[in-house]
């Protein structure tokens, strides 16, 4: 069984994407699943895409259980989010860390409403990131480009990627 464990604020950092996050992953989702909680990995990790290799996923909860959901993940070793702009109370996101086969993974556990725009945006991302080669090779050329700038703290590298991540979600 994977455990939880404290979330370290690490600086951006680029990184090749690798087969064993969708392990990593697939772990927690077996770990956190409950018949009323779903599981969607998504961002670069899901879709082959390298990058800062924290692990994103969508804690999908039933309409008006959301309490219920954050109550679980905090249960499970989960805290508040580690950042100086956090997401808001009514789209919380959690912050983890695990360790698989020995190495360290972040997790970042966005609390989303089962079936909502933003659960069908992210899914339709994800497909389209997966489908498109040669826009994952662009996306990790503009990560490439914002950290060679300097950027190193996860916020401003976040607010940097975001109108690449927005034009696409436009695409779709």
């Amino acid at each position: 069984m994977i455990t939880l464990e404290p979330y370290q604020l690490i600086d951006a950092s680029f990184s090749p994407w690798r087969p064993i996050y969708l392990d990593v992953a697939q772990a927690l989702s077996d770990r956190i699943s409950t018949p009323d909680i779903e599981v969607l990995h998504f961002g670069s990790t899901s879709a082959k895409v390298g990058g800062k290799g924290i692990i994103d996923l969508s804690i999908l909860y039933r309409a008006s259980e959301r309490d219920h959901a954050v109550a679980h993940l905090y249960a499970l070793g989960f805290q508040d989010q580690h950042s100086d702009q956090p997401f808001p109370e009514h789209r919380p996101r959690k912050d983890a860390s695990v360790t698989y086969q020995g190495e360290r993974f972040l997790i970042h556990a966005h609390v989303i409403e089962k079936n909502s725009e933003e659960h069908r945006r992210q899914m339709a991302y994800k497909q389209y990131l997966l489908s498109n080669p040669e826009v994952r090779t662009e996306y990790e050329n503009k990560k490439r480009a914002i950290l060679a700038q300097g950027v190193r703290d996860q916020d401003a590298y976040v607010k940097q990627k975001a109108p690449f991540v927005k034009g696409g979600l436009v695409e779709l």
